[in-house]
């Protein structure tokens, strides 16, 4: 496997790429690369080493079907080939083809995201989203607001999300996850990202995010999720659950106590009760419609 594939799957794997959506990026390109340097001389030995590093990227994050949307995406135009070469050059075109979808997909949903802030408000976020961001970014350059983001235990990527919101001249305050209900009073709406979507409109998102919704949900703040159609999980229409990764016990408490055991989960699931919409390239979808929009858009 190419020095960078590994370089790549090492990143993702040890969260120094971190968000879904760079994930799924990475995803591609490592794809690519594995393909343009592929030297199987035949197309069965071509498309099972394909699908053998296809399986590696998504057990990287066995989570996130965004990837694995990503892996279908590739695979099911590559292996539409008649030859090696022929395979090669179909992957070059997909990547290209895909790059070109997700970045105007972002472009959308910065643009319907922003559209819901209003003048003056307070926007609450939890964890960190390269979609969330932009949204609140591109709301900050048209509008007056003020962003309160957490800290994010245990990975602390509340600090991520506060300090690019900082650079960007964001009105910005965070607080310990624990103080969320302390500040809901002052909040005027709440915008997360997300891990994954099911069928029936739930949200995988980090841990702490169903908390925050109920929080929000009794105070009479609306919820919304930013996230690209392509986080939408189509294997739970057949009723399979999404797996909840469990994380290392040393990312809570670095240094071990005897007899203390740690439960570390990466997410929580919050109900579509406490979701006012989902913000995507196809428009504010609400949670019950989110499996037909997926459907309708999600073509591999």
């Amino acid at each position: 496997m190419a020095s960078e594939v590994s370089r790549i799957m090492k990143e993702i794997k040890e969260l120094k790429i971190q968000g879904a959506r760079r994930v799924a990026a990475a995803s591609a390109k490592a794809l690519a690369i594995s393909v343009k340097k592929s030297k199987a001389r035949d197309l069965d030995s071509f498309f099972k080493e394909i699908e053998g590093t296809g399986s590696k990227l998504i057990s990287l994050r066995s989570t996130e079907p965004m990837v694995r949307n990503t892996i279908r995406y590739f695979v099911a135009r590559i292996e539409k080939a008649r030859t090696v070469e022929d395979g090669k050059r179909i992957a070059e075109e997909t990547l290209k083809r895909y790059d070109k979808e997700f970045t105007e997909s972002f472009v959308k949903i910065t643009k319907y995201g922003s559209d819901l802030i209003w003048d003056g408000q307070t926007v609450l976020t939890h964890c960190h989203s390269t979609t969330v961001n932009s949204i609140l970014v591109h709301a900050h350059k048209h509008k007056k607001i003020k962003v309160i983001c957490t800290e994010t235990r245990p990975k602390y990527q509340g600090h991520l999300t506060a300090k690019q919101l900082s650079n960007s001249g964001v009105d910005v305050t965070m607080i310990v996850d624990s103080a969320v209900k302390h500040v809901m009073k002052s909040v005027d709406l709440v915008m997360v990202g997300a891990d994954s979507v099911t069928a029936e409109g739930a949200l995988y998102n980090k841990i702490g995010t169903a908390g925050i919704a109920t929080i929000a949900h009794d105070m009479r703040v609306p919820f919304y999720s930013a996230t690209q159609i392509y986080k939408f999980d189509p294997i739970t229409k057949l009723g399979k659950m999404t797996e909840i990764e469990m994380r290392p016990a040393k990312e809570v408490l670095p240094k071990p106590m005897k007899g203390v055991k740690i439960i570390n989960p990466a997410f929580d699931i919050t109900d579509p009760l406490y979701i006012r919409a989902f913000i995507t390239e196809a428009g504010i979808i609400p949670p019950q419609s989110v499996g037909n929009a997926a459907d309708e858009y999600i073509r591999i």
